[in-house]
């Protein structure tokens, strides 16, 4: 063998592919030492030998491709082959190439390679494929890869579910066509931020446009897939629809807008007109509101838009006369006292509802696409109705909107419900103080007239006895008769007061000093506690002199011989504090609320005065910028606090009415009541 018959014997050996040559009736004629590799076979031990004896079993699956190839046809074909040392198979590609000699051919020549690494890498890249399939087709949000000029290239069903696509539709579109135009301009930037590396990933809250024109929120989270350069090769975006959670982000926040404005005043009008501006700023395009009046008429109250250059709109639809016995849009819920769910609206619906030509023109302009209607009932009384109309093709509305908008108006009717009693509570209260007052001030001039005649029937012989009677009765009339007056003042804002600089301490002994006598006829101790270097306040001496006098004839009322009334009074910051305090059957706790009501008293068997002593009391020190309360102990007595300011406050001049706010009473009087109604809503 010549030195090139050598090397070239030395370099097929060297090929890790096995190379064989094998004659016209299968005998191997040359083979190369890879054979050696793969069937534990020598070469030399090879030749002469059928190919049968090589393959063992695998002949009868080669023998199709050996019978193919001596008829001139080259094959290729995979075939695992087991590792005779008892390792795992390998996988081969198997090159039979026929050796031709004119027509006729001689042999073929095998080329085996080992694919076995190949085979793993497809094998680990189909494993791959099918989990990022299963990534995405099976993902329960909605998954896409995306182009990089925007085309949906992948998607899977939850994309399509929430966008309303069939696959094969969405695949032609591009996220720019679908992605609301309020929208695209972010999403676009950030893309291009994200395309040109400057940022690894992003998320964006933005809205789709469905195939039915609706509108869905998503939430968006993009990032980039790129080559071994770092060049981008496509997006993949991660899309969950959120259009329930915002729903009830936006529900969550009108509701919390809600409760103030139901609260804010206790004027029907006003409050209602205030529900339907807040409505259409969160859950409507326009928002209609008729009420009842008391003989149960309807009439429209407002109507609100979202869009103010459709105001003029507004007023037309508030204004436009309707019959109301004929159809129109509240008409239904009126008289069934039900709710009306219409989620899409047609032009018949439209048509249906119009009184007439401008109506009808109306309407059409309002563009109304879905449409609720409820009625305001509270405590199984209709008070009106309220509409929510949707201009939007993409805002329709359905059961859960209508459940959101049931409780809209449940809360609605209940607060229009407190401020129509409220308005009734107040005229009522206005009324009987109209009465007091008329009563209290012709009853004086009689009054004036029996104290003069008892005077002189006092100079007659014998009838002292009996004009000491009428004398006292009548003074005991007079006094709540001023007693009367003083309320009506106070509740009115009209309380005359004449404050000056005074020493509280000289205060407090011109008011006890006539006192005196009534404290040790009833065989009880008056106790002072003032302490020293007391500031001046600002006061009205007779009117202070008044309020000692209620609450020490107060204590007088009940308590005991042998107990004891202590009067005081300490600096409290810039303010004294006074008090009058006394060992009686105090006052139960759930009463004490009560002390200041007018005409308000315990349950007790014997009536002790009219109830008006404490409010009256409550009024002066409130008007002269104090404030006042009680303490109590059942069985030990009842102590009554107040205040008044050592500095000038806003008094009206000397002689003229003081127009502070005052309020008699803690829950009885229409301001107290404002209050209670504003707690409750």
């Amino acid at each position: 063998m010549g030195s090139e018959d050598t090397l070239l014997h030395k370099l097929v050996d060297a090929v890790p592919s096995m190379l064989a040559y094998w004659d016209s009736e299968q005998i191997c004629r040359f083979a190369n030492r890879a054979y050696e590799q793969w069937f534990d076979v020598k070469p030399d031990a090879l030749v002469g030998k059928h190919i049968r004896e090589l393959l063992g079993p695998l002949y009868a699956l080669n023998k199709p491709y050996i019978e193919a190839v001596l008829r001139g046809e080259e094959q290729e074909f995979e075939r695992e082959i087991p590792d005779p040392r008892g390792g795992p198979p390998r996988h081969s590609l198997a090159c039979y190439i026929p050796d031709r000699d004119g027509e006729r051919v001689r042999g073929f020549f095998v080329i085996v390679s080992n694919v076995t690494q190949l085979k793993r890498a497809e094998q680990a890249l189909r494993e791959s494929e099918e989990r990022f399939r299963l990534t995405i087709d099976e993902a329960p949000i909605g998954m896409a890869i995306v182009g990089k000029d925007g085309h949906f290239l992948r998607v899977n069903r939850a994309l399509c579910d929430i966008v309303g696509y069939e696959p094969d539709e969405l695949t032609g579109l591009t996220f720019q066509a679908i992605t609301h135009p309020a929208d695209l301009d972010t999403d676009l930037a950030l893309a291009g931020q994200l395309a040109r590396n400057d940022i690894p990933r992003y998320h964006l809250s933005k809205r789709y446009i469905r195939k039915d024109g609706s509108v869905v929120e998503i939430m968006l989270h993009g990032s980039a897939v790129r080559d071994e350069q770092g060049q981008l090769l496509y997006f993949i975006a991660q899309v969950e629809d959120i259009t329930e959670q915002r729903k009830l982000e936006r529900r969550e926040r009108y509701l919390a807008d809600l409760g103030p404005v139901l609260s804010s005043s206790l004027d029907c009008e006003v409050t209602l007109t205030h529900v339907a501006q807040l409505t259409v700023q969160h859950f409507a395009d326009f928002c209609v509101v008729d009420v009842l009046s008391d003989a149960d008429e309807a009439r429209r109250l407002t109507v609100a838009c979202s869009d103010q250059s459709k105001q003029w709109l507004c007023e037309k639809l508030k204004t436009i006369s309707l019959d109301r016995r004929r159809p129109h849009l509240l008409q239904r819920v009126i008289e069934t006292r039900r709710p009306v769910l219409i989620e899409r609206v047609s032009s018949e619906t439209v048509q249906s509802l119009a009184q007439g030509k401008a109506h009808l023109e109306l309407l059409r302009a309002a563009d109304i696409h879905s449409l609720m209607a409820l009625p305001l009932l509270a405590h199984g009384h209709l008070l009106g109705a309220i509409a929510l109309i949707s201009s939007l093709p993409q805002r329709i509305y359905d059961r859960a909107d209508l459940a959101f908008a049931e409780d809209l108006a449940r809360r609605s009717a209940l607060a229009l419900s407190n401020a129509q009693l409220f308005s009734r509570a107040r005229r009522a209260t206005e009324l009987r103080d109209e009465v007091l007052g008329v009563v209290a001030h012709d009853l004086r001039n009689p009054l004036f007239t029996i104290l003069m005649q008892a005077r002189m029937l006092e100079a007659q012989p014998g009838a002292q006895k009996a004009s000491a009677a009428i004398t006292r009765a009548a003074e005991r009339m007079q006094r709540l008769i001023e007693d009367l007056l003083d309320v009506t003042r106070i509740e009115a804002g009209r309380l005359a007061v004449e404050p000056t600089r005074i020493s509280a301490a000289e205060l407090i002994a011109a008011a006890i000093e006539p006192q005196q006598d009534l404290v040790s006829a009833a065989g009880i101790t008056l106790n002072l506690n003032v302490s020293p270097g007391l500031p001046e306040v600002w006061a009205d001496r007779d009117r202070l002199c008044q309020v000692f006098e209620n609450l020490i004839g107060n204590a007088l009322k009940f308590t005991a011989r042998g107990g004891a009334i202590d009067v005081g009074a300490r600096p409290n910051g810039g303010d004294v504090l006074f008090w009058v305090s006394d060992t009686g059957s105090g006052v139960a706790p759930e009463d004490l609320p009560c002390l200041f009501d007018r005409f308000w008293q315990a349950k007790r068997a014997e009536r002790r005065g009219a109830g008006l002593g404490l409010p009256i009391v409550k009024g002066i020190v409130e008007v002269h910028g104090g404030r006042i309360w009680a303490e109590s102990t059942l069985g030990r007595g009842t102590t009554f606090f107040f205040t008044l300011p050592t500095q000038m406050p806003a008094f009206p001049p000397p002689g003229r009415a003081c127009q502070r706010n005052v309020s008699l009473g803690s829950g009885r009087n229409p301001e107290s009541g404002c209050s209670s109604m504003k707690k409750l809503l």
